[in-house]
């Protein structure tokens, strides 16, 4: 756990980087927006977090699942995250599978020694 309350806050440069993508271009979040939004931010993750843990313990879980965060999310009345969030499991998980499915094979090693080995002696056999 942490030491201190503020070493729980998310760095401040990652939720200007996302105020920007969501603000038009012409408004400009003052230092103390940015660490107000900050420190909203951890609140509300360690207020699902901690609901997603009571979920999990519930169910003699010690893993939480996404399944439990998105219960947790319906249980402090955010289910209109809960949609979206959805949506985002399933395009992670494809895009998972779709690398996964691309990886290149790696060549079994003992199978191209034994090659190599099965070369040498026919060229023996010469």
């Amino acid at each position: 756990m942490a030491e201190r309350l503020e070493d729980l806050n998310l760095p401040v440069t990652a939720i200007t980087r996302i105020a920007k993508e969501v603000l038009p271009a012409n408004i400009i979040v003052s230092k103390e927006a940015k660490t107000a939004l900050a420190r909203a931010a951890s609140v509300f993750i360690l207020y699902v977090s901690n609901q997603a843990t009571t979920i999990a313990t519930s169910r003699n879980k010690k893993t939480i699942s996404a399944q439990d965060v998105l219960e947790a999310l319906s249980q402090v009345d955010f289910e209109c995250l809960i949609e979206p969030l959805q949506q985002l499991l399933e395009d992670f998980k494809s895009t998972k599978q779709q690398k996964k499915d691309t990886k290149k094979p790696t060549p079994n090693k003992n199978t191209d020694d034994a090659d190599v080995i099965d070369l040498v002696d026919d060229d023996l056999e010469l």
